[in-house]
């Protein structure tokens, strides 16, 4: 009888180790997940910062060398017109864009954008009439925000640093839903607090 007591006991023993041993194991799963998904946030929080920091001193010397932009050539329509018609803003913001029909993602810089379009600066060329699904990323007060939409490629050429490989083009939305219009339109009204892109 006592040694069945003490087998009992013995595999009581046992069971509670392998439970405990277990309990450690799933813990030590669910902090390292948690410990990875933090690392990740961080980092993108992170980069976000280096965005807006690059983006405040691209307006600073903007600001400072206005007068510098004015000889930059600027596609003319046929008719010799400047094509733009809404007002345009200076900024420097990620842009994640891929070609319709193709799940390949690339990226970029928008460097102005207005109501109906804007300039993007990649690392390939894009053809005209090439549509785009994109995604631009900006910080407005305090939050990260993203816009979806679809673009057309109306123009394109090589900017100044054709050596380096950096292309630029112009392209016109063609497709945005009701929210990210508006997420658009409080952009645009913030950026009219800033000085326009010189036209």
């Amino acid at each position: 009888m006592a040694v069945q007591i003490r087998a009992i006991r013995a595999g009581n023993s046992f069971l509670k180790t392998d439970y405990y041993r277990r309990t450690v194991k799933v813990a030590s799963l669910i902090v390292f997940i948690m410990t990875f998904f933090l690392i990740i946030f961080f980092f993108r929080l992170i980069s976000s910062l280096f965005v807006v920091l690059e983006h405040a001193l691209r307006s600073f010397r903007n600001a400072k060398f206005w007068g510098t932009e004015e000889n930059e050539t600027k596609p003319i329509s046929r008719t010799g017109r400047d094509r733009r018609k809404c007002p345009r803003f200076d900024v420097y913001w990620p842009i994640e864009y891929n070609q319709a029909g193709s799940s390949v993602s690339h990226n970029g810089r928008v460097t102005n954008l207005s109501e109906g379009g804007m300039l993007i600066q990649s690392p390939g060329q894009m053809k005209i009439g090439q549509h785009l699904k994109s995604k631009v990323s900006f910080i407005l007060g305090s939050k990260i925000n993203t816009i979806d939409m679809q673009a057309e490629v109306v123009w394109s050429d090589i900017h100044l640093n054709e050596a380096r490989g950096d292309y630029r083009c112009g392209a016109r939305f063609l497709d945005i839903t009701a929210g990210d219009k508006t997420k658009l339109n409080n952009l645009l009204m913030s950026l009219s607090q800033q000085l326009p892109y010189s036209s």
